[in-house]
């Protein structure tokens, strides 16, 4: 049985965000279409924005708020007699959660119902869903709920219609139990979505298809065994239908895309370190893959072309594991004014990299930097040392590339050395380098800590609060959990994170201010040092009180420039052959000392930053960001 005439509608629901389309409509769009399937999308994420109002939808879902604790509200529909339950505690958790955001004051738990009330009416209301044989919904983080919830009214409107959900919240075990507990989900994708998608929209025998979640009288049959697709293979994506929609929207998010909006380009898929304790975002890869450079080239451009784009969010866990530099390369020879944002892993590139980043248009990253506690980055089993995310904030500070990154905190096991280690350095980098974002952990199904909880100080792994209040215990006993609270064997000390990187915070913001009252670029840097040639010439203002300049003769201005990657001893050695060795170990003492170095074991890399008028002139950057290069 061969049925090409499959309709396929497949769905995007809150709460994605608003800054980047979302990606895995266009990309299943586009592989069907290669393949002889026509599919239809629909990004009612937009819509959803609309509806409770930009600023507060935005609120729901960024920090310190998270997509999926904006769910909760769907519960009333996928679970009335629980709501009417548990109505009164789930308000108190929303007025006393959801509503301490960082500037926005959110609506009325009222409010807030209602317009999901009237999201999903408009949804039900708006769409045709009878033209559709086959409607998938793509569920991330904060989806399911959202998914479920519109899907089962769905199903009741017309029963013949039939339900796939896939995406990174039914990989494994999950998309099985999701399968048991919900009747009206008619099949699961656990891993790539790609084939399974297209084999069954064109009729192929269920059991053949790899990868999908079946019911069969009841019982659930197939496989989460997923090969997975080949990304050198994929055909290019289309947004076609995304701005379509976005142009049916309010001048709001219309505006608010126009200025903040980027495209999604993957480069990805899995992560080649995949061994942190606390991640589960490769769960549903069975390995990991690469899109050839020359591929990404001609994605980035022809999306460029199509959409008159110029910003763009490359999306994978990390950077290629070798091709990077090349990647960097093709971008700065496409000679366009392209801004571009990617994630990446600390120790993976030296400073002349990320000068080539800038080159290349990155404009802002995510570094994995989570601790600058070489006790705590040993639990998270990072691979990665302290000495590497210093590396990492300098080089891009120099480069003037923005990066947002993470410090979690509050892991189970968590010691006092954590905290110490990381106020340690901080009193060397608050001055100057940018602070993080904390993060609190949160134990994640498919990481580390979920499979072996016992080695992480944990007793019992428990539901998460605010999945008591969203799911029925009936439906939590199913396994349908995708976070989890735990208990521990031995209590641990609570250290203030939060005052420590808001303190900070603080020195960033008085820094900002100064420098914009100073009108002087000079004055605006706090730690940095101007080579002379012949000499070295370091100013440290970390401490206002206490400000010292450094001049360095030629034989320690050698010894410190050797260190503006991170370089050990044994190679600064080999480096520095004319400089004899008790003289190199006095001055990286004294550097030590002073705070001009950051000493990992036997590995050195300078703190200060590299400053030149002649990029500063070239960048004309004002005298609200520093010009160092």
């Amino acid at each position: 049985m061969h049925k090409t005439q499959t309709s396929v509608l497949l769905v995007a629901m809150p709460f994605a965000g608003l800054v980047i389309p979302s990606i895995q409509l266009p990309v299943l769009e586009a592989y069907g279409k290669h393949h002889g399937i026509t599919i239809h999308t629909r990004h009612l994420y937009l819509k959803a924005a609309e509806l409770y109002g930009l600023q507060h939808y935005n609120a729901l879902i960024y920090p310190p708020n998270d997509s999926y604790t904006a769910q909760l509200s769907f519960s009333k529909h996928v679970f009335p007699d629980h709501w009417k339950k548990n109505e009164e505690n789930i308000k108190e958790y929303y007025t006393t959660h959801l509503t301490q955001t960082n500037e926005t004051s959110l609506f009325s738990f009222e409010d807030y119902v209602r317009r999901t009330d009237q999201f999903l009416s408009w949804a039900l209301d708006h769409v045709d869903w009878r033209s559709a044989d086959l409607i998938g919904f793509t569920l991330n983080y904060g989806q399911l709920l959202p998914s479920l919830a519109l899907a089962q009214k769905i199903k009741a409107l017309a029963p013949d219609k039939q339900i796939i959900l896939g995406g990174s919240r039914t990989m494994g075990d999950l998309g099985r139990h999701i399968l048991q507990s919900f009747e009206y989900v008619d099949y699961v994708v656990s891993g790539d979505g790609e084939d399974a998608l297209f084999r069954l929209a064109s009729g192929e025998n269920l059991e053949a298809i790899p990868g999908l979640l079946y019911r069969d009288h009841g019982e659930v049959h197939g496989t989460t065994t997923n090969p997975g697709v080949d990304l050198s293979t994929a055909p290019l994506p289309s947004y076609d239908q995304f701005y379509q929609e976005l142009a049916t929207c309010s001048p709001e998010i219309q505006q608010f895309f126009s200025y903040y909006g980027r495209l999604p380009v993957e480069i990805s898929r899995g992560c080649w370190w995949n061994r942190c304790s606390f991640c589960n975002l490769n769960v549903q890869h069975v390995c990991y893959r690469e899109k050839p450079v020359e591929n990404i080239i001609k994605e980035i451009t022809w999306l460029a072309e199509r959409y008159q784009m110029t910003e763009f969010q490359l999306i994978g866990n990390t950077l290629p594991q070798t091709e990077y530099r090349t990647l960097f390369e093709r971008l700065r020879d496409l000679g366009r004014g392209y801004s571009l944002f990617v994630e990446a892993r600390a120790g993976q590139l030296k400073s002349d990299d990320y000068r080539l980043m800038r080159d290349a248009g990155f404009t802002a990253i995510q570094t994995g930097i989570e601790s600058f506690s070489r006790h705590y980055l040993r639990t998270m089993n990072k691979g990665v040392r302290v000495i590497d995310n210093i590396a990492a904030l300098k080089f891009c500070k120099e480069q003037m590339i923005q990066n947002s990154y993470n410090l979690i905190v509050r892991y189970p096991n968590e010691e006092p050395v954590d905290f110490e280690e990381t106020k340690q350095v901080v009193s060397l980098v608050k001055g100057y380098l940018d602070p993080p974002q904390v993060c609190e952990l949160r134990v994640m199904y498919g990481s580390q800590i979920q499979r072996d909880p016992a080695r992480f100080n944990i007793n019992q792994l428990t539901n998460a609060p605010v999945d008591e209040l969203m799911f029925p215990d009936e439906v939590l006993q199913n396994g349908v959990a995708f976070v989890y609270g735990f208990t521990q064997r031995t209590p641990v000390q609570e250290n203030d994170w939060e005052s420590l990187v808001e303190d900070w915070k603080a020195a960033a913001e008085h820094r900002a201010c100064e420098a914009v009252k100073s009108r002087t670029m000079i004055d605006s840097l706090l730690f940095y040092f101007v080579d002379g040639g012949s000499f070295l010439k370091i100013f440290d203002k970390r401490d206002a009180q206490n400000i010292r300049i450094f001049v360095l003769n030629a034989v320690e201005r050698a010894v410190l420039l050797a260190c503006v990657d991170v370089v050990s001893l044994d190679q600064l050695q080999q480096r520095l052959p004319q400089v004899p060795e008790f003289k190199l170990v006095a001055i990286l003492q004294s550097f030590e000392k002073n705070g001009l170095v950051f000493v990992e074991d036997d590995w050195y890399v300078c703190l200060p930053l590299r400053y030149s008028v002649r990029v500063a002139a070239e960048q004309q950057v004002d005298c609200q960001t520093p010009a160092v290069a």
